[in-house]
């Protein structure tokens, strides 16, 4: 998923391996070892590289605090709850600027355990978030691969995306930790333009994207469903992890574009995609105001069919479906687009389980109550099951209409969709009796 542009932030869990716990002891030492100067303050001091051993001057590099509980890594900053919040504590770690040598300096009491990570250079401080902001504003375009203190390199063991990966420190109170050699290559990413079939760019909107990726040997797959917003010129930038195939599938209010599948080596970059819709340019529609989603399962009647709808956890599809059927109810069943603009603007666009299914028979998709399909919202090119073997279930959310997408088992987002929407027609009605 790309990391979510939408909602409020939770604070961010990640369990290490093991050797991260190594490195920590290691660093430990390293910094009490290596004839660290001892001070009033914790300081750090270095130089950032690039992967030639070239100094890097006006780089943004930032100190992020972490914690450690039962295994787990917390990123300290990232623990609110309200997306005003965002920006200041992000822009509140201490900064520093490379000089024209590649030298930084922190001069701020910064002791205890510390990951170094790359910011982006250019950040909204003197301007409010929006509700709806893209996360993608705090995606630095650089990472760090190593750190070198005295003859010692540490690299990340599992190097996942900025900011949540890193090399983890734990400096000593009074320790001044000098001469980092810290090496950072740009990340692999795909900057692409949206534009329509003249020529004209699509500005400042948000877009979905679908981005999917194939290993070189033909044996690992894997996509990316999330949502961007276009710059000025029309251009939205996305960061990829590993070198693949790729192609990439754009969707604005019911125009799709999709690109030839194209290749992007190790270390590369591809920053002349368009993506062209086959359309005159149209006007950017308001984004509806979304009421609150109901978290806590209150039924909610929708005045159009006299229909109630709630919202229920669950682990899977079937699990859902057993929950719905013990409250006399079933998954949610939708049947034209006023039923799903209705429930979009209830519940929001996190991912839900509905019932729509093909268990039975592949590719005859089926209401789970016995309704007949007479109305799809489907996203570009679903369903099918070429990525993640048989897709029988279907979600919608993700993006600000509530598309549907096939999934099964095998795909990450079946264990990140732990939500369903449950329908009944009566809500006076009961329980269906034990034994029904």
């Amino acid at each position: 998923m790309n990391r979510g542009s939408r909602g409020s932030f939770a604070p961010f869990m990640h369990k290490p391996p093991m050797p991260i716990s190594i490195g920590i002891v290691a660093s430990w030492l390293m910094v009490s070892s290596l004839g660290a100067v001892q001070t009033t303050t914790a300081t750090v001091s270095g130089r950032v590289l690039d992967v030639d051993g070239n100094p890097i001057p006006g780089f943004l590099i930032a100190v992020q605090y972490v914690e450690i509980s039962h295994n787990n890594v917390w990123l300290s900053h990232i623990m609110f709850e309200e997306n005003e919040h965002v920006l200041e504590a992000y822009t509140a770690l201490p900064r520093s600027i490379t000089d024209d040598t590649g030298r930084f300096s922190f001069s701020e009491n910064i002791p205890g355990l510390i990951q170094f990570i790359a910011q982006p250079p250019h950040l909204p401080h003197d301007e409010p978030l929006p509700p709806d902001f893209d996360l993608e504003i705090f995606d630095p375009d650089a990472e760090i691969v190593s750190i070198k203190s005295g003859a010692i390199t540490f690299y990340p063991y599992n190097q996942e995306p900025p900011p949540f990966g890193g090399i983890t420190f734990a400096i000593e109170p009074g320790a001044h930790l000098q001469n980092l050699e810290v090496t950072v290559r740009p990340r692999m990413r795909i900057r692409a333009q949206v534009v329509f079939s003249d020529g004209t760019p699509l500005p400042n909107a948000e877009v979905q994207i679908d981005l999917r990726r194939r290993d070189f040997n033909g044996l690992g797959f894997g996509s990316t469903i999330g949502a961007h917003r276009t710059d000025d010129g029309g251009y939205f930038i996305h960061y990829v992890a590993e070198p693949a195939f790729y192609t990439v599938m754009v969707e604005f209010q019911g125009l799709t574009a999709s690109s030839k599948r194209f290749v992007i080596e190790n270390g590369e970059r591809r920053d002349d995609l368009v993506l062209s819709f086959d359309s005159e340019p149209v006007p950017v529609e308001p984004t509806p105001d979304l009421e609150e989603p109901d978290r806590d399962g209150e039924w909610v009647l929708n005045p159009a069919n006299g229909h109630s709808y709630r919202v229920i956890h669950c682990e899977n599809p079937e699990d859902a479906r057993a929950k719905a059927v013990s409250e006399g109810a079933h998954l949610v069943s939708i049947n034209d687009a006023a039923e799903q603009k209705w429930l979009v603007s209830i519940f929001g666009s996190a991912p839900y389980w509905i019932g729509l299914t093909d268990v039975e028979k592949e590719g005859e998709w089926r209401w789970t109550n016995g309704e007949a399909v007479s109305y799809t919202h489907w996203a570009p090119i679903e369903p099918m099951d070429a990525d993640w073997g048989d897709e029988d279930y279907v979600f919608m959310g993700l993006t600000a209409d509530g598309k549907w997408y096939d999934v099964g088992p095998e795909s990450p987002i079946w264990r990140m969709t732990q939500m369903a929407i449950i329908e009944k027609g009566d809500l006076a009605s009961v329980a269906p009796e034990e034994g029904d």
